[in-house]
C-alpha cells in the first residue's frame, strides 16, 4: 500500500486494533487527527500516511501482521482489477513459485519470508481480507460450500456454473476431486477461482474455468460433470429469459422471467450425467411460488428430485431470507423413489452469518446418509421423514419441507396447566388490589407550566443522547456491558445488547435515572422508565434525563412524559413513527412535596401496566397450551 493510499474508518480501526466507534470518538476528541480527503460521509476516507503517523504519535499503531505486510505489498499501486490479477499470482506463488508468473521485487520479497508451514493459513487470510475490503462481493461459506460437497458424495468430476471466487470447487478440490470446472461472468472472480482451486488439487487433477455469462453463453457445451455444485445470484430477472426461449436446456419447462433460480437449476442438470448429482443452493419461496409449478411438477413426476432441504432464517451473512439446499439427480431410467425432507429450522443464528455450521451439518448429512444408503430414514416429526412422490403432486406442488413433515405432538401436561391456571388466578385477584384508586379534584389544573428543556437550562436536571455509534451485539454469549435502547424501553422488555466493541465515550446510567425512546410506533404515546439498577448503558434512540432530587422528582417527571399531554408535542416521520424530543414537553410547575405524593402514584400505575402485561403473556401461553391440549385430544373438558 503506497504512503498517499486512502483508508476507511473501519481500515484505520485495524490499524489501532480498536472498534470504529473509537475512530469516531477520536475524530471529534482531537482536533489534530487527519481530516478525510473526502466528503462522503457516512463513509470517509483518510490519507494511509497521516493516519499512521498520527497513531504512532498517540501510541495506537500495533504493528502489522504478516498478512498486512503481504497485503500491502500487494496492493501498491494496482487498481482493483490489477489487484485481483496480482492478488492470483500471490495465491499461486505461495503454492508453486515456479507457476506464478512475474511478480514484483516487493512481493515477493514479503512472500518468500513466509514460512512454508504457514502458506496455506497466508494464502486464505489474504483472501479473506480481499473479500473484507471489496464489501460487494458475495462468496459462498466455507462451511455451507462443505455441506454442498458431501451431500454431493464422492465425485471425479465436479461443475460449479456460478462459480465466483471458486469455494466450492476449492471444497470438492480438497475433497478429492479429479476435474474441477468452473463458469464465472467476473474475470477478477474467475481469476481467483483458478489460484484458489489450484492451491487444494491433488497433483495432474484437471483445472478449467471459463469467464462468460453461464446461461446466455454456455462455455462448456456437451460437458457432463459426476457432481453439479451451485450457488447462483438470487432473483436476478435478466438472465436471458427474451433470448432464450428454444433452448434445449428447458426439458422440463420453460421458466418465467421471475424464476430465474429454475433456470440455473435445469441448467445444472444439463451438464450432470445420467445419474448424477445436482447440489444447488435457492431462496426459499422456490419450492412453493405458484409461477414454478409446472417445472416443479415435472421434476417430481420424472424421480429428479431426491431431497429438500430447509436452512435457518439468517444463514447466509448477506441476506436474511430462508433457503434451501436441493438435492437432484439427473434423470437415469428410474424414478418413483422417495424424495427426503429435513427442516434444520431449529438452529437459525442469533445474528445473520452467525450459523452454528457442525449443528446443522449433523442435522442434515445424517439423516441423508441414512436416506443414500437405505431410501428412507426415521420420521422426526417436525424435523425429516421421505415423502412418496405422489404425495408432492397435489394442487400446488409445494415442496416445503414444512408443509410434509409432520408436526411435533404438543406435549401438554394437564396437573402442571391447572396449577399455572389457579397461580394465574391468584395473581388477578393480588393485581386488582393494586390499582391505586383516585377522586375527583373538581376541575384540571391551572398552575404554570415549563418546560423540560427550561429546566435543563436551569440546572434541574441533566439531558444526555447516545450521539457515539456503538458497536453491539444480541450474542446471548457475549461478555460486554449491557447497552439499554430505546426499543427495549418502548417494548417493555430488558437490554437486549452488549458492547461488543471499544468506546471512550459511553454514558452509564444511575438508578434514578429517566429515560424515554426518541421514536415510538404505534399510538405515539411517549414511554418512560425510571432506572432501578447500576451498570447499563445509554443506548440509541434513548433520551436521558437525570434530575437534581432535591429539585425535581424522577418518579413525578417519568410520569408526566408518559401522559397525552406529552405527546402532543412530538411529531410524525414520513414512515408513521411518532417523533419525541422530550425537552419540549411541558410540565406543571409543583412543590417538590406534593411532586413525591404524585411520583409514588405514578410509579404504582407504572408497575401495575409492566404486571398486567406480565399476566397477559402468561395467560396467553397458558390459552394456547390448553387449545393445543384440546384440539389434539391430549385434555378433556373439565369442570
Amino acid at each position: 500500500m503506497p504512503e498517499d493510499s486512502l483508508v476507511s474508518a473501519a481500515e484505520v480501526a485495524r490499524l489501532a486494533d480498536v472498534g470504529r466507534a473509537a475512530v469516531s470518538n477520536w475524530r471529534r476528541r482531537y482536533p489534530d487527527f487527519p481530516q478525510p480527503v473526502d466528503s462522503s460521509e457516512p463513509n470517509p476516507r483518510f490519507r494511509l500516511s497521516e493516519v499512521e503517523e498520527w497513531l504512532r504519535e498517540h501510541g495506537r499503531l500495533r504493528p502489522l501482521t504478516r498478512a498486512e505486510t503481504v497485503w500491502r505489498a500487494l496492493e501498491a499501486g494496482r487498481g482493483e482489477v490489477e489487484l485481483v490479477d496480482e492478488l492470483a499470482r500471490a495465491l499461486t506463488y505461495l503454492r508453486d513459485p515456479a507457476a506464478a508468473g512475474s511478480l514484483r521485487t516487493q512481493l515477493r520479497t514479503a512472500l518468500d519470508e513466509v514460512p512454508a508451514g504457514k502458506r496455506e493459513d497466508l494464502a486464505e487470510e489474504l483472501f479473506e481480507q480481499h473479500v473484507e475490503r471489496s464489501r460487494g462481493e458475495l462468496t459462498t461459506a466455507g462451511e455451507l460450500a462443505s455441506l454442498m460437497v458431501q451431500l454431493a458424495g464422492q465425485a471425479r468430476s465436479v461443475f460449479d456454473p456460478a462459480c465466483g471466487a471458486g469455494t466450492i470447487l476449492r471444497e470438492a478440490a480438497a475433497q478429492g476431486a479429479s476435474e474441477l470446472a468452473g463458469q464465472e461472468v467476473a474475470r477478477e472472480l474467475a481469476t481467483l477461482a483458478s489460484a484458489r482451486v489450484a492451491a487444494k488439487a491433488q497433483p495432474g487433477a484437471r483445472i478449467r474455468i471459463e469467464v462468460a455469462d453461464s446461461l446466455r453463453a454456455d462455455a462448456f457445451g456437451e460437458f457432463q460433470a459426476d457432481a453439479v455444485l451451485c450457488d447462483p445470484p438470487f432473483g436476478y430477472r435478466d438472465w436471458g429469459y427474451e433470448e432464450l426461449g428454444m433452448d434445449p436446456r428447458w426439458g422440463y419447462g420453460f421458466p418465467v422471467k421471475s424464476e430465474p433460480e429454475l433456470a440455473w437449476l435445469q441448467h445444472c442438470l444439463a451438464h450432470t450425467v445420467p445419474g448424477g448429482t445436482v447440489v444447488m443452493l435457492a431462496p426459499a419461496s422456490v419450492a412453493s411460488r405458484r409461477s414454478g409449478k409446472v417445472i416443479r411438477q415435472a421434476l417430481v413426476r420424472r424421480g429428479v428430485v431426491r431431497a429438500v432441504i430447509a436452512l435457518p432464517a439468517g444463514s447466509l451473512p448477506h441476506t436474511g431470507i430462508p433457503v434451501h439446499l436441493w438435492v437432484l439427480r439427473a434423470p437415469d431410467g428410474e424414478a418413483g423413489d422417495p424424495v427426503l425432507l429435513i427442516d434444520a429450522g431449529d438452529e437459525k443464528p442469533a445474528r445473520r452469518g452467525m450459523v452454528n455450521w457442525p449443528a446443522i451439518h449433523e442435522a442434515v448429512l445424517q439423516p441423508w446418509h441414512s436416506f443414500a444408503d437405505t431410501g428412507t430414514v426415521h420420521e422426526i416429526p417436525g424435523v425429516q421423514a421421505t415423502v412418496d412422490p405422489i404425495e408432492l403432486l397435489d394442487e400446488d406442488v409445494d415442496l416445503t419441507p414444512a408443509r410434509h413433515i409432520p408436526a411435533p405432538a404438543t406435549t401438554v401436561n394437564a396437573d402442571d396447566l391447572e396449577r399455572q391456571r389457579n397461580q394465574l388466578v391468584t395473581e388477578l385477584e393480588r393485581l386488582a388490589g393494586a390499582l391505586p384508586g383516585a377522586r375527583s379534584s373538581g376541575a384540571a389544573w391551572t398552575r404554570p407550566a415549563t418546560t423540560i428543556g427550561e429546566l435543563v437550562r436551569a440546572g434541574a436536571l441533566l439531558y444526555r443522547q447516545q450521539t457515539a455509534r456503538l458497536e453491539t451485539t444480541d450474542d446471548p454469549d457475549a461478555s460486554g456491558r449491557r447497552v439499554l435502547t430505546g426499543r427495549n424501553v418502548a417494548g417493555g422488555t430488558g437490554p437486549t445488547m452488549r458492547l461488543a466493541g471499544e468506546s471512550t465515550d459511553l454514558i452509564e446510567l444511575r438508578p434514578g435515572d429517566v429515560v424515554v425512546p426518541a421514536l415510538v410506533a404505534g399510538d405515539g404515546r411517549p414511554v418512560a422508565e425510571v432506572i432501578t439498577e447500576s451498570g447499563l448503558l445509554l443506548g440509541p434512540n434513548l433520551q436521558l434525563l437525570r434530575v437534581d432530587p432535591e429539585r425535581l422528582d424522577a418518579e413525578f417527571l417519568a410520569g408526566q412524559l408518559r401522559s397525552s399531554r406529552a405527546a402532543r408535542v412530538g411529531s410524525v416521520t414520513a414512515s408513521g413513527v411518532h417523533r419525541l424530543d422530550a425537552r419540549r414537553v411541558e410540565i406543571p410547575v409543583v412543590g417538590l412535596a406534593e411532586q413525591r405524593v404524585l411520583g409514588e402514584r405514578f410509579r404504582q400505575l407504572r408497575e401495575f401496566e409492566h404486571a398486567l402485561r406480565r399476566l397477559a403473556d402468561t395467560g396467553t401461553e397458558l390459552v394456547r397450551h390448553y387449545a393445543d391440549g384440546l384440539a389434539e385430544g391430549s385434555l378433556a373438558p373439565g369442570d
